[in-house]
Parts: C-alpha cells; structure tokens; sequence
C-alpha cells in the first residue's frame, strides 16, 4: 500500500488532538512530557493564536505514545478488557483470510469475544443482516462505561468499520448511527466520524450500513497490512485509505472540490469511466452506493470543510457549493447532518 504524499500532508482538525489532549489530562499524565515526545513544538490548545490543526506525523506520534504508556491500543474506550500493543494486528491477521468481509468480521467479534470479561450480556457485540437484505447492522455495547463516554465506543466503532473498508477496498457508508448514551457535551469529534446524525439515548451502539459490503472479498495481504499499522493512527482516524479501484474513488476524483458547476450526468459518467449505464449501476451496487448518494456526500463534506473556515459566511459556502438560493443549501445541509449550518458550525 502506498500513501500519496498529498494524503500525508493533509491537516488534521484540532478536534482530534483535543481528545487526545482530555484523555492525558483525565488521566493526570505529564501532558507537556507526552507532547514533546511526539515532537509537539507547542501545546495546540494552550498557544498564544488558536491553531485549527496539527500535522498527520504530529498527531499519529501523540496516538502512539499514549498507546505505549497505557500499554492500550483502544486509549480506555473498551475497559472491559484490556488491549495491549499487538492486539489489533493479531485481529487484523485472524481477519485477512477470511474470505468475504462477513466471515473477517465475524473473526473479529469472536477475537474480541474471547478477550473480553465473562458475564456480559448477551448479544453485546453483534452483527447481522437486515430482512430486507439490504442493510447490515454492527452493535457494541461497553460493558462498564458510563453512559456519557459510551459516544466513545461509538467512535471505535467507526473507526473499525473504517478498516474494514479499507480490507476490501471500498468506503464503507454509515446509513444510520445510534449511541447507548446521552449527547455529550462537546460533539466536533464525535460529528468528525458521523457528519450525518446520531440518535442518542439508545439501547446500543449501532451502525447501520449496506449489507452489500458484506459480500465482498478481502483484498488485502500481510505486506499491505504491515504498512497499513505503521500509518494506522492517521488513516483510521483522519484520511481512510480505500481500493484504486473503488468505482466510488474514481467518481469522487472526477467530481472534485469545486461544485459550484452543474455535476456530469450519469451517461457522462459512463463516458468518462468507459463503463455501460448497466454496469456502473452493478459496479456502484456492488459498492453499497448510488451516483446520488456519492454527490450529496461530496457536497456534504465540502460544504463541512469550508463551514471550518470561519473568513467564509454561510452564504460563501452555499455560493461555493452550487446553491443560488441560501435556504436551499439550509434545507440540504439539514438533510445530511441532521443540524442547519449555523448551528454545526
């Protein structure tokens, strides 16, 4: 696996190294010591100017070094068990010769089955396929977590359901989201991984995608996945890694950032990948997705990109996005994320 140097060089939002940032000093550890491992020049939330963003080296060597001194590599969000250094490569390796995603996840909940405390309850870590067919459901209840932090193991969730995209080299998109918890009190992280809603005050932690992923073959070897650990950190959690010949890679790159044109149509898009309408339809089902839904995604994370510029007025970012008529993009934006600009702003 090779990492285009521009993926590398993308910023990662100060919300992420703010979480970080809370679990060290949760935990009382020497927070300047722990910085400066990670070749942290400043402190991102103590700097005389805000700083909206810290490098993707800087951020995985902070990830690191807390893993190491927890000796944890999911940071406290699963304190049921522990989870020392290895752990996750050993679940990654059960799940490489699996077969479909179905039978690698499958691997993967008995793995963390096997390692958690005895006495849970029953069906706290599942996955199964809707009636219709159609959709997939992953669930996690944290045994011992409060329910405020169970937005955490929320997060882990969608960290997980990340690489395994990246297993078989598709983007994994998260239909629904629900949290065994009430709304924490800050939501920037949380909204990072689930720019869409999420219902809290639920009986679980659940993410609900297309069961169509679950068909798929794994891609991935052991040379890969060894690469894929060195950068786990930041593809997990920041830039997601997916197949070059995802059919939804190659639409998102034909779209590009600049939306303020009318998008190409479907037969241009046919054109443009010298593919058949039938088999695009076949290849982007295969995917769990729809041309429709890669637009309004594309839009609605453009749009989440340029609402972080504060110099940019909600209308700048409605003009930049296509929309003529402001409380178009309003409605739109509602649609996706479940909250108007302003306010998710």
């Amino acid at each position: 696996m090779s990492v285009p140097a521009k993926t590398l060089t993308t910023p990662v939002p100060v919300a992420l190294t703010r979480s970080l940032l809370e679990t060290i000093e949760h935990a009382g550890l020497p927070r300047d010591h722990l910085l400066s491992r990670a070749g942290f020049p400043f402190d991102p939330l103590r700097a005389a100017a805000p700083i909206a963003h810290t490098t993707p080296q800087q951020y995985s060597r902070l990830c690191s070094a807390l893993c190491r001194h927890f000796n944890d590599e999911t940071l406290g969000v699963m304190p049921d068990a522990e989870t020392p250094s290895g752990t996750l490569r050993m679940v990654a390796l059960s799940m490489l010769g699996g077969g479909t995603l179905a039978t690698a996840m499958q691997r993967a909940i008995e793995f963390n089955s096997s390692c958690r405390a005895r006495h849970r309850p029953p069906q706290e870590n599942c996955l199964w396929v809707h009636e219709d067919g159609r959709h997939a459901t992953l669930s996690y209840v944290g045994a011992g977590v409060t329910a405020r932090h169970q937005h955490r193991v929320l997060a882990g969730l969608a960290i997980w359901l990340r690489f395994c995209g990246w297993l078989i080299g598709q983007e994994i998109d998260v239909i629904r989201a629900t949290c065994a918890g009430p709304a924490p009190e800050r939501t920037d992280s949380l909204r990072y991984f689930f720019p869409g809603p999420v219902a809290f005050g639920a009986s679980s932690n659940a993410l609900t995608f297309s069961a169509r992923h679950l068909e798929v073959q794994i891609s991935r070897n052991e040379q890969e996945l060894a690469q894929f650990m060195a950068l786990a950190p930041y593809l997990l959690l920041h830039a997601p890694e997916v197949g070059h010949d995802s059919v939804t890679r190659r639409i998102r790159g034909i779209i590009g950032d600049d939306l303020r044109a009318d998008l190409p149509s479907f037969a241009a898009l046919t054109r443009e990948l010298n593919m058949s309408a039938r088999t695009l339809r076949r290849r982007l089902e295969s995917e769990g997705t729809s041309y429709q839904r890669i637009k309004d995604k594309a839009r609605r994370d453009r749009a989440i990109s340029l609402l972080r510029q504060p110099e940019l007025s909600i209308f700048d970012v409605a003009e930049a996005l296509g929309f003529s008529d402001p409380s178009a993009f309003h409605r739109s934006f509602k649609k996706w994320t479940g909250l108007p600009p302003g306010e998710f702003r």
